[in-house]
């Protein structure tokens, strides 16, 4: 963990399973750029792998994260960490496709104020990152209270959109191959 409460922790993780989990820089940059975005925050992490993120939103302030996971593997890690980290009551795991969540879980989404995506780089995560960010922005439309804050985190060859239905692209920062990408709703 890079920083707030669990900052120096370690996580537990799965060896050989060909997971990419985001860097503590990319970490570190992504929760100093929320900054007191975070505190308080109903989140939910897509294509969340061990749960990098979202952990790392707990650590910083986070009330409750939604985790969403394919690989049951890899969400038994996630209830690992939240077991070990002493946030159980914090976070709930749910075995499943992201995309599927989001078509069919719009109420959670909307009671998130923060949503994290990190889809894999290789093979269809291109696909399901611009798949999901399409899907977020068509429900940010359809909900004209709901002001989230998606953070897309993707390899620099992919060119996310710089407006998705309600919500616009405010802010790319770089790190290396990896780009952070904020939307946030259009004025």
């Amino acid at each position: 963990m890079t920083g707030g409460e669990a900052a120096g922790r370690h996580l537990h993780t799965l060896a050989g399973d060909g997971l990419r989990a985001s860097s503590g820089l990319v970490r570190a940059a992504c929760f100093n750029i929320l900054g007191e975005l975070v505190v308080g925050a109903e989140v939910v992490d897509l294509f969340a792998g061990i749960g990098s993120l979202g952990l790392e939103a707990l650590s910083r302030g986070a009330r409750a994260v939604t985790f969403v996971e394919l690989q049951p593997r890899r969400a038994r890690v996630i209830g690992s960490n939240l077991d070990s980290l002493g946030w159980t009551g914090r976070g709930r795991v749910v075995v499943g496709d992201s995309l599927s969540f989001v078509r069919s879980h719009p109420e959670d989404l909307i009671a998130s104020g923060l949503v994290l995506l990190d889809p894999p780089y290789l093979e269809d995560g291109p696909q399901l990152c611009l798949a999901s960010v399409r899907l977020l922005g068509e429900l940010a439309a359809t909900r004209s209270g709901w002001e989230p804050v998606v953070v897309v985190e993707h390899h620099r060859e992919l060119s996310v959109p710089d407006r998705v239905g309600a919500l616009n692209c405010v802010r790319t920062a770089r790190y290396g191959t990896t780009h952070l990408s904020l939307y946030r709703r259009a004025p």
